[in-house]
């Protein structure tokens, strides 16, 4: 399966979750609110209000399509390719909501389909899958580690000087989320090469538990300040430490083709700057204008 297919498939997975995510907000705004009302009746609302159950289904159908495009193309292409939902959102923004967005915003939007273009040019030269390489991936894995463990304690303490709570859990979430999406890569790979244990007895557990703390974390940044700041940071950082430990871990290298080189590395720069200009465009903010 060529590669360019792969980020097809991760294009339009990114596009089903975020509107998957903002149906779900569209319903959340209409039921119960939790801990505030019994919770068999809060979960009857929720599973009988057929808004939610749609956002709940374009989620779990999203998340599907994003498993199966890392099992086609590297995670170092996949990840910059979610940021595109961003983009969908944005000229949904424009032109169904009539929202006005700013000069810098319409660069980011401009850029990141270009970078998604390059992307897409750039993944013409495939090379064979490497198998990862374990001392890097488990340098990277201890890194994250540690710097969360530092933050925490840091904030603990309360010397982080001038930097925002928000801004930290957003930093953190990203690192989990961007760990995740390498043990995503690293599984399908080693059970393509019949190493089913390592695969499904380390790979998948790691896998679940980095996603599950970096959205926990992004759910405590929302409740220290502004949500906003805790995307935006969350999704730059993911994309850069699924590039680099894309590259450096799993083998995934650029084009040898200078040219086509030089297309991706762009790629990559216009997609993360794209990410963090247009992350007020997810969809929970895409939501909120539906119900205003």
């Amino acid at each position: 399966m060529p590669v360019w297919f792969g980020l097809i498939v991760a294009f339009v997975s990114t596009v089903i979750m975020n509107a998957g995510l903002a149906l779900q907000k569209q319903g959340a705004s209409r039921l119960p609110k939790i801990g505030k009302e019994k919770s068999s009746e809060v979960l009857r609302a929720f599973f009988t209000n057929w808004l939610w159950l749609a956002g709940l289904f374009g989620l779990l159908f999203g998340w599907g399509l994003y498993l199966y495009s890392t099992k086609i193309a590297p995670i170092s292409l996949v990840q910059p390719t979610l940021g595109l939902g961003l983009a969908v959102l944005a000229l949904f923004s424009v032109f169904y909501l009539k929202e006005k967005i700013r000069k810098m915003e319409w660069i980011a939007l401009t850029g990141m389909i270009l970078g998604m273009i390059l992307l897409g040019i750039s993944a013409v030269e495939e090379h064979e899958v490497a198998q990862p390489r374990w001392s890097p991936l488990l340098i990277i894995t201890a890194l994250i580690l540690f710097l969360a463990l530092l933050a925490y304690f840091l904030a603990k303490k309360e010397k982080l000087g001038a930097l925002r709570t928000d801004s930290l859990l957003g930093m953190v979430s990203g690192l989990f989320i961007g760990m995740g999406a390498l043990y995503v890569r690293a599984m399908f790979v080693l059970a393509e090469a019949g190493e089913e244990l390592i695969a499904f007895g380390v790979c998948l557990p790691v896998m679940v538990g980095a996603n599950v703390l970096g959205l926990g974390i992004m759910q405590s940044g929302f409740q220290h300040g502004k949500a906003l700041i805790v995307v935006s940071l969350e999704a730059v950082l993911n994309k850069i430490v699924a590039i680099i430990g894309g590259i450096v871990a799993l083998g995934e290298k650029l084009p040898e083709d200078e040219l086509l080189a030089g297309m991706r590395i762009t790629a990559f720069i216009l997609i993360l700057f794209g990410t963090g200009v247009l992350s007020r465009f997810g969809g929970e903010e895409v939501a909120e204008k539906l119900n205003a």
